[in-house]
């Protein structure tokens, strides 16, 4: 079934936000459900890669993966995603294999102490763009420092109007890990969703 809604998206103009039944095909046929994300982030992440120009980073990986990258597969955009998990890295690698999407990046990058958080270890090699887009949904929150490491591991490959998308903010944790950002960049937050359960965040 995945291999038919990414024909159904690859027959859409390229600047058009995928529509509700978009979603919902997809995260049917991608089926982890219960660790999925919902469907309004997906839709909210389709929005902004149709609406952005520049770079795709995704700390994480899954649904919102098969959606960006069916959405960037006719651009030349570099998209980026980091995984921790190696069992789900090849897992997911297959799925892009199977599925044509040679575009994407996916890199394993364990997570390693920074000091007082973990955070993936990004490969010396990997070239990365200035980053127009970041969808956020990684690392898990039981990782010491949850997602806090984004900023101060990757704030000079961040272009000055990055928006940074992240899931979950219903929860405190990932409140007060924005809160915290703001000690590495005077940076602004919007909460979305019905019961604020994601967010953008873009910089002052």
């Amino acid at each position: 079934m995945l291999a038919k809604v990414a024909a159904r998206f690859s027959g859409r103009r390229p600047n058009r936000t995928p529509g509700g039944l978009d979603i919902l095909l997809l995260a049917l046929a991608w089926g982890n459900l219960g660790y999925a994300a919902g469907l309004s982030y997906l839709r909210h992440v389709g929005g902004h890669v149709v609406r952005s120009k520049g770079a795709i980073l995704e700390c994480g990986s899954g649904a919102t993966t098969l959606l960006v990258a069916m959405l960037c597969r006719s651009t030349d955009r570099q998209f980026i995603v980091l995984e921790h998990n190696k069992t789900w890295h090849d897992h997911l690698q297959r799925i892009l294999d199977y599925l044509g999407f040679s575009h994407v990046t996916l890199v394993h990058a364990p997570l390693v102490d920074y000091g007082g958080y973990r955070w993936y270890r990004m490969p010396r090699e990997l070239e990365i763009d200035r980053i127009a887009l970041v969808v956020c949904d990684g690392p898990p929150s039981s990782n010491p420092g949850g997602r806090y490491g984004l900023l101060p591991t990757m704030i000079d490959h961040l272009a000055g109007d990055c928006i940074i998308l992240m899931d979950d903010t219903h929860r405190r944790a990932e409140r007060h890990i924005i809160d915290a950002w703001t000690e590495c960049r005077c940076v602004k937050a919007s909460r979305i969703g019905r019961f604020g359960t994601h967010a953008e965040v873009v910089f002052c």
